[in-house]
């Protein structure tokens, strides 16, 4: 049976308020998360946690806790501490935040240090009674989501692999079990300079370039049951920007185009390179992909991890969960990468990326709460 007193003592509101505060109040845009990092840090080690710095650029770290508890499955947490520029038109300073009652205002509070708050709490709360579970939790705080990913493309690189892992996002309305994918095309258009008086002697690449764009509508995207393929010509640039009277001999396009499962970056790339085969241009044209690249993901409402996940939701909130579909972000390289059963789940919140972003606190502490019954249904019941 449950130990609900073990569960309340671990969820406290109050603490889950201050320490959202705490982290709200650190600046951290993309590239600037270091302060910020060493405050989770800081904290697991007050905690009694042993939490390690991993490397990416510049001064910016991962943070890594591992608690090894004997044999068993690995369970991995994860959030992101950088945040997307503080917009116009704030009520409060973004930073210092506000309260009201249990609804928190700052930048990141959604979106997403509640999240992280979650996972710190849940990662102590389950290091103090290793009774009851055996396996490895991991905890990772990450930097970089709102940017390139960089901090989670670094976990996956250095190969810290799970056998489950719940990426802290405030999705509490709408768990989500799937998102779209990324692939950002550029393409080169070569053609050749003349006298713009007498055109016929040059291969204008602006041109060329736009008949390429007009065909775009016509390829087919990928499709989904929950997923839905798009795509979108994000800029489009030719000739001088010192007026010349000449034939435009370059020209550039960027496309962004999001992905199914189904859709990997090489079949839009070979997608893109046959449409611009088949116009049988006087031009030349190269295709690459530019970062960032996020494949696709999903995973089975059936899926055992799923399950036990719906248990503990239900348990706390008093009802099953209504699973969604996301877009894209570090779930896809969890998930979609490097395989891990992954859910995309944190406290409720709104107005991510806007004026005025909010968290409800206690959903904070329900949401430690669901991570708890979960961990340990995971890890006695793999």
């Amino acid at each position: 049976m449950m130990d609900e007193h073990w569960l309340a003592q671990s969820s406290g509101v109050e603490e889950a308020a201050a320490l959202t505060a705490q982290l709200v109040a650190i600046k951290s845009y993309p590239g600037e998360e270091g302060d910020v990092q060493r405050a989770v840090a800081a904290w697991l080690r007050d905690n009694g946690l042993q939490p390690e710095f991993q490397a990416t650029e510049g001064d910016r770290p991962n943070v890594i806790a591992r608690v090894h508890n004997g044999a068993g499955p690995t369970f991995m947490f994860n959030g992101h501490t950088d945040t997307v520029l503080a917009a116009d038109g704030w009520s409060c300073d973004p930073w210092q935040g506000k309260r009201d009652g249990n609804i928190f205002y700052g930048l990141g509070a959604g979106d997403m240090k509640c999240g992280v708050v979650a996972t710190m709490l849940a990662t102590r709360a389950l290091a103090q009674r290793p009774d009851l579970w055996k396996g490895t939790l991991i905890f990772t705080s990450v930097v970089d989501e709102e940017a390139f990913s960089i901090g989670a493309r670094a976990l996956a690189h250095a190969n810290i692999n799970a056998h489950a892992c719940m990426v802290a996002e405030s999705d509490w309305e709408h768990p989500m079990l799937g998102g779209m994918g990324k692939v950002l095309v550029r393409a080169d258009v070569q053609g050749k300079a003349a006298h713009a008086s007498w055109p016929h002697e040059g291969i204008n690449a602006a041109t060329e370039a736009a008949k390429f764009v007009a065909r775009l509508e016509t390829l087919p995207l990928g499709t989904h049951p929950r997923l839905e393929s798009s795509q979108c010509v994000l800029s489009f640039h030719s000739g001088s920007e010192q007026y010349v009277v000449t034939v435009p001999e370059h020209a550039r396009v960027t496309i962004n185009r999001h992905i199914v499962p189904g859709e990997t970056g090489q079949t839009v790339f070979a997608q893109m390179q046959s449409l611009a085969d088949s116009m049988h241009s006087p031009a030349h044209f190269t295709f690459a992909l530019d970062p960032p690249y996020y494949p696709p993901w999903e995973i089975s409402p059936e899926h055992p991890f799923v399950v036990k996940f719906a248990d503990a939701y239900e348990r706390e909130a008093g009802h099953a969960p209504d699973f969604g579909f996301s877009g894209f972000g570090d779930a896809n390289l969890f998930s979609g990468e490097m395989g891990i059963p992954t859910i995309h789940f944190g406290p409720r919140g709104g107005k991510f990326h806007q004026a005025d972003e909010w968290v409800d606190l206690a959903s904070i502490a329900a949401t430690t709460r669901i991570y708890l019954r979960l961990a340990l249904d995971f890890f006695a019941q793999r």
